[in-house]
């Protein structure tokens, strides 16, 4: 299942990717977050890995991201994975003024066992999620 979603912020470029590298900013916009712990390479750049813990309902959950390119500014990918499958994650950032910032995020997601079919039922709930967090970090972003 592959789809982007795109959202515009309303604030400088510098200022949305500083916000977007805060790790103790991910508890504003990313749902259940409760921690991650850095496992290897540098913090930020390519290779690195971590393990991201989630609260959701009374579950928890861990998802393992690796940063697949990192050319910030502009881009940032990250490859998750977790008992659900795998995911890549592209989040591309383009300066359309000196105060705004189109944000880009292309998904792609290989489930596996019930998840593959709960995707291929329902991609909606997918994509739902992802613009929930595009919109929580827009909100984070320009009221912080």
């Amino acid at each position: 299942m592959r789809y982007s979603y795109d959202i515009k912020i309303d604030k400088p470029l510098d200022e949305v990717i500083r916000k977007f590298q805060d790790p103790d900013g991910l508890k504003y916009w990313m749902e259940g977050f409760d921690h991650v712990d850095h496992i290897s390479g540098e913090p930020g750049t390519e290779g690195a890995v971590s393990i991201f813990h989630f609260k959701h309902k009374n579950r928890e959950m861990q998802i393992e991201e690796t940063i697949l390119e990192q050319n910030l500014p502009h881009q940032i990918k990250f490859a998750y994975k977790s008992t659900m499958g795998y995911n890549e994650v592209e989040m591309v950032f383009e300066e359309e003024s000196s105060d705004s910032v189109k944000l880009t995020s292309n998904n792609f997601f290989d489930l596996k066992g019930f998840m593959k079919i709960f995707g291929w039922l329902m991609p909606g709930t997918f994509k739902k999620q992802s613009m929930k967090y595009m919109t929580a970090f827009k909100e984070y972003v320009e009221k912080n």
